[in-house]
């Protein structure tokens, strides 16, 4: 018995014949879930684009009234980022400025695919300096109209008087 081999039985054969034809199918069935997955990266990467294109666009509507940058706290940048940077700037047009403390500049260019996560890691600063600004942009214009408001009041009451007479 120590020379020879056990004869295949057919239930030996089918298993081993089920373990084969497994293999392929977990081959292909993992193909399909890659391909299905670099589909939508596919898709969400347009989106994405489409999304970062859109959020610079907005950006440059709205605060073209203020300001044509937003300084960005040192301390939103990107930890890889921080030590060496003096000052960021963000310019409406996606460009992220950093003014290292050598007095080099680096440009960024955030409408890149490479650049979204540092985008997504500023945007809180981005909507706080946009807060900021569009409340500093109400403040100034509530002043005025309420200035103008006594103004405006004080002025019908001088122009009643003269057409009193």
């Amino acid at each position: 018995m120590s020379g020879e081999q056990a004869q295949p039985t057919a239930e030996n054969v089918a298993s081993q014949l089920a373990v084969e034809a497994s293999e392929p199918n977990q081959a292909l069935e993992s193909l399909k879930g890659i391909l299905e997955n670099v589909g939508q990266m596919s898709e969400m990467a347009k989106e994405e684009e489409s999304l970062v294109a859109d959020f610079f666009s907005f950006l440059r509507q709205i605060l073209t009234n203020f300001s044509k940058t937003l300084e960005i706290t040192v301390s939103a940048l990107p930890v890889k980022y921080r030590e060496r940077t003096g000052k960021a700037y963000l310019y409406l047009t996606g460009q992220l400025i950093l003014v290292y403390r050598n007095g080099e500049a680096e440009i960024l260019n955030l409408t890149e695919p490479d650049n979204y996560d540092i985008l997504i890691e500023i945007t809180g600063e981005i909507m706080s300096k946009l807060k900021s600004a569009v409340d500093s942009y109400r403040s100034r214009t509530e002043k005025r109209v309420n200035f103008l408001m006594a103004i405006t009041k004080e002025l019908q009451k001088v122009a009643m008087v003269f057409s009193e007479k």
